[in-house]
């Protein structure tokens, strides 16, 4: 891997940036971030009609992985001894 590669250097950033956030503010509150710079990214290289088209289709498959977390984390709670 080619460390002075600009794409590894700015992974390594948003890396760093996503655990500090998320150690600070919490997962849910970086994560919101990384979907804010993934949008702002998308519709600045596509446009807005083509960054909305690939939105919906990352809304389209990531909805049953969400569900599947939920129900997840549901039972995990539920669990004995757990509070």
């Amino acid at each position: 891997m080619i460390t002075d590669d600009p794409v590894i250097k700015a992974m390594r950033e948003i890396n760093r940036a996503f655990v500090s956030v998320a150690q600070r503010l919490g997962t849910q509150v970086a994560l919101e971030g990384l979907a804010n710079i993934l949008v702002m990214n998308l519709a600045a290289a596509y446009g807005e009609e083509v960054t909305m088209a690939m939105l919906s289709e990352i809304t389209a498959s990531a909805a049953p992985v969400a569900h599947m977390w939920s129900a997840l984390t549901a039972a995990q709670e539920h669990e004995p001894g757990h509070a």
